[in-house]
This record gives structure tokens, sequence and C-alpha cells, in this order.
């Protein structure tokens, strides 16, 4: 199974799933042709964002690719402490850093959802000004979300946390992702590793990957990690 079908299939089989990532591996771009497949599957698509994290997002694949504002279009928008994020016109502007008032306005506000996809975004940089708040609205955020048929994606930067707080983030995964970077010698190469899944015999398994303007090309990595 291709890398990428790999990922859509076990989202949509079980949920949450947390996409691991360091910077250099291109997550942006691993989101865009990810939710590019994912979308139709859903009624609704709402992205829960922290810290402005979705105006990036957003403002590096509108650069990169030409549909990248179909892809993200009819977004419904939760933005958790933004500053660009205002001039999107969330439908949810939430200012606090209290984790329980967080989720309790984002539960109110969405009700009860069904064949729903989830995007958060800027856990972690959320994470970093706040750190206390960080273990406790992840679990919160996921169990409402993740009522009903939902499939919840979250991306969170491993490389701006201890292993203690990540062994937390990642406990509360069914999927677990990792994007990262490796280098040898002189060569510097994209890995992608499956660490869970709801497809077993993929675990542990890993991938280098390159990014092209149209698409995710994935070569096998002979030794499992």
């Amino acid at each position: 199974m291709d890398p990428l079908e790999l990922m859509t299939a076990a989202s949509e089989k079980i949920t949450p799933t947390l996409l691991n990532y360091e910077i250099g591996s291109d997550i942006e771009s691993v989101l865009y042709h990810l939710i590019k497949r994912l979308r139709g599957e859903y009624e609704e698509f709402v992205i829960i964002s922290f810290q402005d994290a979705y105006v990036s997002i957003l403002k590096y694949l509108k650069s990169v690719y030409k549909d990248a504002s179909e892809v993200f279009k009819d977004t419904y928008l939760i933005s958790v402490n933004p500053f660009l994020e205002e001039e999107l016109n969330p439908n949810l502007l939430i200012k606090t850093k209290d984790a329980e008032i967080i989720v309790g306005r984002t539960r109110s506000n969405l009700g009860t959802k069904s064949n729903t996809l989830f995007l958060v975004l800027g856990l972690d940089l959320y994470g970093v000004k706040y750190p206390d708040e960080l273990v406790v609205i992840l679990p919160a955020l996921i169990r409402v979300l993740s009522k009903g048929d939902n499939n919840v994606l979250v991306t969170f930067d491993v490389k701006i946390f201890s292993e203690d707080i990540l062994e937390i983030v990642n406990s509360f995964s069914l999927n677990l992702f990792k994007f990262g970077i490796e280098v040898k010698e002189n060569e510097i190469k994209r890995k992608f590793t499956v660490i869970r899944s709801a497809f077993v015999e993929y675990n542990l398994r890993s991938w280098y990957y390159t990014i092209t303007p149209n698409r995710i090309v994935f070569f096998p990595v002979t030794a499992e990690v």
C-alpha cells in the first residue's frame, strides 16, 4: 500500500491520527495531499487552529499549489488565540489560555458532529506558550472531536518538546505517523515512518520521500526501524 493511501485509509478506519513532524519534512505538502484525498468523503471540514497555525500553512500552500484555495475552501474555522487569523473571519474566535474554556466553547459551538473531518493545527505552538495546559487540552479536545464517525487529524512538532511530553501526546493517538529528516554523510533525506496504525503489518516500516509539484514520491527503506 502506498504510504499516502495508508494514511488515508488508516485515518478513515480509526481516529485520532497524529502526524509528528520536524522542520524540513514539509508537513504542509503532506497535509495538502491528505486533505485533498479525504475532503470528499465527509460532509464537513472543520479546522481548529492555535496561534495562527492555519494562516501560516495556508500562505505556504498557496505559494506552492495552484488549487490550494480550492482544497481548503468552505472550511469551518475555529481560531484560538490568533493575531493574523482574525483577517480570515473565523467562525469561532477564542482568546484564552485556559484549556477547559477552549474545549468547552469548542464543544458548545460545534454541537454534535458526525461524518466530519477535523484538522487540529498549532497545538505545539500553544504548548510552547502554555506548557501546563497542553496535557489538559489534548485528551479533552480529542474526546470531544472523536465522537461519532468523525476523522481527527492532529499535527505536532516533535523537536520542541521533551521526550516526557511527547510520550503523553503520542499516547492519545491510534494512528501515529512520523515525518523526519535523516542525515547520512553529506546527504539529507526526508523519512516517513509508521509508528502505529490500524494496519499492523505496516507498523515500524519506513520510506524515504521527495516532494514534487504534483505529488509525493515514496521510496522504500530496506531496513525496518
